[in-house]
C-alpha cells in the first residue's frame, strides 16, 4: 500500500473527521450524545425544540457540505468522508441528522448550475454563527418523476422573474433560509424548459403552506411550499453563462439526487447500527425474545443476518461514494444504493421489533422510532419502486455493469458520460 493510499484511507475514518471538526470548534461525540438526548422530544413534536448544538457549534454545522474552496472543512471534501459522517450522525438520530443546519440538498445544483459569483454569494450565507438551512424544491403534488409535467412556472418580466406554483415534500422546507426552486419557463420544451431559481425565505409571494405529519423522520419537517406571483431578480436564475441550447437545469436536479442518495443511505446504515446496538444491549441486560420458544442459536443467527445486511448496505454506499469521488457517473449506482439501503432498514428494524417484542420496545423506544423512520426512508429521494425502475432502465441503456469501474480520462469526459445517463427522478 502506497503512502497516498494510507493517507486516503485515514481521511475516511470517523476519528480523522472528528479531529478535523474539533479544530473548527465542533465536538462530534458530544453532538451525537445531545442528539440522542433530544431524539424522543423531536420525534414527538416534529421540531428541534431543544437544539442539540451549542452556539459554538453552529459555524461548523452551517459549513457542512460546503465545498472547501468556499470555506468548507477539507476533511469532508470527498463524498466517502461525508457518507462516513452521515452514518455516524444517523446512528445518533436519523431525523436530526437530516435536520442539522447547512445547505443540504441545495448544494449540488448550485455547484452544477450557478456561476462562480452566484456560488460564492450562496455559500457566504452559511458563514454565520446563526443556524442556516438550504432546501431543494422540485416535487409537486401532481407529478413525481416526469419533469415534462412540471406546473410551477417562471415568467420573465422587466424586473426579473415571477414564479407561480406549489412544491411538496420539501426536506427542511419550513426552516430553510433559501430554497433552490425548479420551475419551467416553457412547458412545450419539456425538461429543456426547466430552470433553477434561488428564492429567499422572505420573498413576497413565497409561503410555507403546511408541514406534513410523517410516520417517521418528523424533525426533517417535510413542507408544502407555495409561490403566488413570487417575484425574484434576474440574478436569482442559476446560470453559469456558458449554457448551450439543450442544457437544462434538470440535470442539476439529477446531480443532487446522485450526490445525496449515498448520504441518505449512510444515514440508513447508521440507523441500522443503532438498532443493532440497542438490541444487543437489551439482550445483554437479560431481555428475552418475544418468542419464548426461540433458542439461543436462533437469536444469534438473526443477529448475524442483521450484521450481514448492514455490512452489505454500507459497502454498496461506500462504493458509490468512492466512484463519485473519482468522477465516475453514478446515477445507476445511487439508485441501487438507495433502494437496497432502504430495504435493509425496513428488514433490520422489523427483525428487531419481532425479536424484542413489547418488553424490548419499552426498554428501548428507539427501536420503535427506527421502525417508523424506515417507512419514511423508502419515500425520500425517490421511492424504492421508482429506484428499481430507474435501475432497470439504466441497465438496458448501459453497455457496462456497475461493478465495471472505469477511471475517466478527464473530468470533461466524465461530465459528458454523466449527462448521457441523466434521467428523471422523484425528489
Amino acid at each position: 500500500m502506497t503512502r497516498h493510499d494510507q493517507t486516503s484511507q485515514q481521511a475516511h475514518t470517523i476519528d480523522y473527521i472528528a479531529t478535523a471538526l474539533a479544530d473548527r470548534g465542533l465536538d462530534l461525540d458530544l453532538l451525537a450524545r445531545r442528539m440522542r438526548a433530544v431524539s424522543t422530544e423531536s420525534d414527538a413534536t416534529g421540531e428541534i425544540v431543544s437544539p442539540p448544538w451549542h452556539a459554538d457549534d453552529v459555524s461548523a454545522l452551517n459549513m457542512n457540505l460546503v465545498p472547501t474552496r468556499y470555506g468548507g472543512c477539507p476533511a469532508l471534501e470527498c463524498l466517502v468522508a461525508q457518507a462516513t459522517l452521515m452514518a455516524c450522525l444517523g446512528e445518533a438520530d436519523a431525523s436530526l441528522a437530516l435536520a442539522l443546519p447547512g445547505p443540504g440538498l441545495a448544494m449540488p445544483p448550485v455547484v452544477a448550475l450557478a456561476s462562480t459569483q452566484q456560488q460564492a454569494r450562496f455559500f457566504q450565507r452559511f458563514q454565520s454563527g446563526t443556524p442556516r438551512w438550504g432546501a431543494f424544491a422540485i416535487t409537486e403534488p401532481d407529478f413525481g418523476s416526469d419533469a415534462t409535467a412540471m406546473r410551477t412556472s417562471a415568467r420573465k418580466t422587466g424586473r426579473g422573474w415571477v414564479l407561480n406554483g406549489t412544491k411538496c415534500f420539501i426536506t427542511n422546507g419550513a426552516r430553510a433560509d433559501c430554497v433552490i426552486t425548479f420551475a419551467t419557463v416553457n412547458r412545450q420544451m419539456g425538461r429543456y424548459g426547466v430552470r433553477a431559481f434561488l428564492v429567499d425565505r422572505n420573498t413576497p409571494g413565497f409561503t410555507v403552506s403546511r408541514i406534513e405529519w410523517m410516520a417517521g423522520l418528523r424533525a426533517t419537517q417535510l413542507a408544502v411550499l407555495s409561490y403566488a406571483d413570487c417575484e425574484v431578480t434576474d440574478d436569482a436564475l442559476l446560470a453559469r453563462g456558458d449554457e448551450k441550447p439543450l442544457d437544462d437545469a434538470f440535470s442539476g436536479a439529477q446531480r443532487s439526487w446522485d450526490y445525496f442518495r449515498p448520504l441518505l443511505s449512510a444515514v440508513m446504515v447508521g440507523t441500522c447500527r443503532r438498532v443493532r446496538a440497542d438490541l444487543a444491549a437489551w439482550l445483554d441486560a437479560g431481555g428475552t425474545p418475544a418468542d419464548r420458544h426461540r433458542s439461543v442459536a436462533s437469536v444469534e443467527a438473526s443477529l448475524r443476518d442483521i450484521d450481514r445486511q448492514i455490512a452489505a448496505a454500507w459497502l454498496l454506499c461506500h462504493c458509490t461514494a468512492w466512484k463519485a469521488d473519482r468522477g465516475v457517473a453514478t446515477s445507476m449506482d445511487s439508485s441501487m444504493t438507495k433502494a437496497f439501503a432502504s430495504r435493509v432498514a425496513a428488514r433490520v428494524t422489523r427483525a428487531a421489533m419481532d425479536l424484542a417484542g413489547i418488553d424490548g420496545i419499552t426498554a428501548f423506544p428507539s427501536l420503535e422510532q427506527a421502525y417508523r423512520d424506515a417507512k419514511a426512508f423508502d419515500i425520500m429521494e425517490g421511492t424504492g419502486d421508482l429506484q428499481r425502475l430507474m435501475i432497470a432502465r439504466a441497465a438496458q441503456r448501459s453497455t457496462s455493469r456497475p461493478w465495471d469501474i472505469r477511471e475517466p480520462s478527464n473530468p470533461r469526459a466524465s461530465d459528458a458520460h454523466r449527462s448521457r445517463q441523466e434521467t428523471s427522478h422523484d425528489a
